[in-house]
């Protein structure tokens, strides 16, 4: 039997190391998660970055052409 070190699971794979609770490695991976989960629930887990950056310039530029035609009517 080896080291302690070198345990495995029993299909074979290594164990994964987690970071220690209250660390900065395990704060950015728990937002990493959060952030995830929240791309989830609005169906943007797997669609790649350039769509979602062009989905919110183009949001951004309704929003500001929106706000210049109220100024305009008064």
């Amino acid at each position: 039997m080896g080291s302690s070190g070198m345990k495995r699971t029993r299909k074979g794979e290594h164990r994964e190391h987690l970071p220690k609770v209250g660390t900065r490695d395990e704060i950015r991976e728990e937002q990493h998660l959060e952030r995830a989960a929240i791309g989830d629930a609005m169906g943007l887990s797997h669609v790649p970055r350039w769509v979602r950056w062009g989905a919110l310039f183009v949001g951004a530029i309704i929003l500001v052409a929106a706000v210049v035609s109220l100024i305009a009517i008064d």
